[in-house]
């Protein structure tokens, strides 16, 4: 093993085993002929033109489950178009094939980052029970008075569940492996394996639990609003010569350890097309415990140190309170050669929470690391501003606090 760097083996095998296709565009719902992210007239079409032997047959063609494609699947998806279904066929995060009754009236949710993101489409009186680290980490939100059924998406209290009689009751994908035993425990509720958090799957799932609990259009509000930043990002960095390219470390969980680094894989996403190199792009797995020497030797530009904890940022905390946990952690990372480090000399470590990086904000932290790297680019883009916008338009919240330190120049 390199004496720089050894790998952690922080990403679970069984989420390597299913997660979906990085990337990916198609809406996993039966009646998606066409395989695009909609639902709409063009699939009938292409039905038609499936059933007449113009088009072959497709994985999603089928939208009544029946192994056949003919016009009963025709009737099934004019019915999703009109809001007239009955139900509705998926392809969940974790591959599952699941039947959702409709309309769905009311649902647990067994992960706290899932339960933002359902949030910001306008789904709070649907919501009936979330996990404890949800009410810990996000009181913000609200749903003070709804019973704790789980532990991030663990120690579910079934009997609790039962009681409450809910229509649906979601999983993250961290837990997909468990789905089975818990939909046997749940007996005829359906359960689905979702996460609305990842960048590269959150619209498509997004669009899946638009279809499923009604919120077609809110769906669409929050997707618009995630895409006119993504663009913009894209649009300002796309073409830069290498010499304008700075590299960049992004560490994970730096409230809590030192010294993993996130890969350009899952979590680490966040920080791709923002105009820089991650210089553990080309570390295996997701997550690389890397030693001090292995980052000074790479000499990155920019530093970036990831919150997870959450109590140190975010809500009603203030700059000084960021400045105080950002000398701090610095000043933990002082090992030998560390003030030599190029991010370190220039004031080029920044902070930022968990909360930016995940869920619909993932293109809040997607801005601010695109905008240290590049502020000449991003002059009249405040990503501070984007968290305030995204507050206010989709959960009616003004709140103070701090998610990042420094702010961009």
């Amino acid at each position: 093993m390199n004496r720089w760097y050894k790998v952690a083996l922080i990403l679970c095998i069984c989420t390597l085993a299913i997660s979906p296709t990085l990337g990916s565009d198609t809406l996993k719902v039966f009646g998606n002929a066409n395989m695009d992210m909609r639902i709409d007239e063009n699939d009938l079409t292409f039905l038609q033109d499936i059933i007449s032997g113009k088009e072959k047959s497709t994985e999603y063609a089928d939208a009544n489950s029946d192994g056949t494609v003919d016009a009963k699947d025709k009737a099934q998806v004019e019915d999703i178009i009109n809001d007239k279904a009955k139900s509705i066929n998926i392809n969940d995060s974790a591959g599952r094939v699941v039947t959702i009754s409709l309309p769905v009236d009311k649902f647990v949710s067994t992960d706290y980052r899932t339960t933002e993101a359902l949030l910001s489409i306008g789904t709070k009186d649907m919501i009936v029970a979330v996990d404890k680290t949800f009410h810990e980490r996000m009181p913000e939100f609200g749903l003070a008075d709804r019973p704790e059924v789980a532990v991030h998406a663990g120690d579910i209290n079934y009997e609790q569940i039962l009681m409450l009689e809910p229509d649906l009751v979601l999983l993250p994908l961290s837990k997909s492996t468990l789905a089975q035993d818990v939909q046997d425990k749940l007996q005829n509720i359906s359960v689905v394996v979702v996460g609305c958090t990842a960048r590269d799957t959150m619209i498509p799932e997004l669009e899946m639990m638009g279809l499923a609990l009604g919120k077609r259009s809110e769906v669409d509000m929050l997707v618009n609003w995630i895409n006119q930043y993504d663009d913009a990002v894209e649009n300002r960095t796309e073409g830069l010569s290498v010499d304008k390219i700075p590299a960049f470390y992004y560490e994970s969980n730096s409230d809590q350890k030192k010294w993993t680094a996130y890969t350009s894989q899952t979590s680490g996403r966040v920080a791709e097309g923002c105009g820089g190199k991650n210089i553990a792009s080309e570390l295996p797995g997701a997550s690389v415990e890397v030693e001090p020497e292995w980052l000074i030797s790479n000499n990155p530009d920019f530093i970036i140190l990831d919150l997870m904890k959450g109590s140190g940022s975010g809500p009603e905390k203030t700059e000084k309170d960021l400045s105080e946990l950002h000398a701090k952690l610095v000043e933990e990372r002082n090992v030998s050669g560390f003030k030599s480090i190029n991010a370190v000399k220039n004031d080029n470590v920044y902070l930022i929470d968990r909360d930016l990086t995940s869920g619909p904000r993932w293109v809040i932290g997607h801005a601010y690391i695109a905008k240290w790297l590049h502020p000449d680019l991003f002059a009249d883009l405040s990503p501070s501003d984007m968290n305030k916008e995204y507050l206010k338009k989709f959960f009616g919240l003004e709140i103070d606090g701090t998610w990042a330190y420094p702010e961009p120049k």
